[in-house]
């Protein structure tokens, strides 16, 4: 008979089997380099439970807790394969995985996780039925978009009078944090940008979680002011092992919206994309952000994915 467990360093390996999504013939050894390099990528592996065969002790199902910046944790779940295809009981065992995972979270992560998540692809629908019966809420479909940056992007137009960027500064400084702050705050009134989503964080953790993306540099962070108030914000991070740039993120108050100014801040941040020497920019969007999605596209901006952001707040 199956059961739902913390994984131990026994079964570390036929967990971590069901997590690769390799041929079968390279399972073993994938699953080797996982445990080998979870270390270096700030992966615990002490956070996997699975569903063990108690007879065999095998782990049919599993699922990874990967704990982040901003206080959040990512889940990764087993998929289907040949061995273990999507059926009833496979289906309500990934539940009952979910919902161990929960319980954990709520007694003994609380401190560290305050909001857990999952990406899951838009053929998965073994993983949304399973994310949507353990109770996590779908906030958007994000669309993956990339960028091929020229040697040398157009200068930027200049902003409307009373509309300036000005450098996040010092994000250990009270008072320069309390201005993104506010900014990214203002930015979430009305948005189209997974609005489900800001209820659930504290504004700390969202800076947190930004700050952690790719190789943060403060002189690649800008407060979008009006009249010397903080109404937006522009955002990005260097990826140099990929020679990418990511558009970790742009947004703008109600005050700002409708007057051209998106573009103007996409522009700047080709420019300055451009003059970092990196060959691509990439972001994500929600789908339902029709004004970002049509900006994207006039860029010149390609889908490359799309997937459902599925989250829990912890209790």
């Amino acid at each position: 008979m199956p059961s739902v467990q913390r994984i131990n360093q026994a079964l570390l390996e036929s967990a971590a089997q069901r997590l690769v999504t390799v041929p079968p013939q390279d399972r073993v050894l994938a699953a080797r380099q996982l445990i080998r390099n979870a270390p270096a990528h700030n992966i615990d592996l002490s956070l996997i439970w699975g569903v063990v065969n108690d007879d065999t002790q095998v782990v049919e199902q599993s699922c990874l807790l990967v704990p982040a910046a901003g206080r959040t944790g990512m889940l990764y779940l087993s998929a289907p394969n040949e061995t273990y295809p999507e059926t009833t009981e496979q289906q309500a065992s990934r539940v009952s995985i979910l919902k161990t995972v929960f319980d954990a979270v709520d007694a003994e992560l609380r401190d560290r996780i305050r909001l857990t998540q999952t990406l899951a692809g838009v053929d998965e629908d073994w993983a949304t039925r399973a994310c949507r019966r353990a109770n996590m809420t779908e906030i958007g479909h994000l669309a993956y978009l990339k960028r091929a940056i020229a040697r040398r992007e157009s200068e930027p137009p200049s902003l409307p009078d009373g509309v300036r960027l000005r450098p996040v500064g010092d994000l250990n400084a009270e008072s320069d944090r309390e201005l993104l702050a506010l900014a990214l705050e203002r930015s979430y009134i009305d948005t189209l940008d997974c609005p489900g989503l800001c209820d659930l964080r504290d504004i700390d953790d969202v800076i947190d979680s930004h700050q952690a993306t790719g190789e943060y540099n403060p002189a690649l962070w800008w407060i979008i002011e009006a009249e010397n108030e903080p109404h937006g914000a522009l955002l990005l991070a260097r990826y140099p092992d990929q020679s990418v740039m990511e558009l970790v993120y742009l947004g703008l108050s109600p005050t700002l919206r409708g007057r051209g100014i998106g573009r103007r801040m996409m522009d700047f941040g080709l420019h300055k994309t451009s003059k970092a020497g990196v060959s691509e920019m990439t972001c994500a969007v929600d789908t339902r952000n029709v004004y970002a999605m049509q900006l994207y596209k006039h860029l010149g901006f390609k889908q490359f994915d799309v997937r459902l952001a599925l989250v829990r707040p912890t209790a």
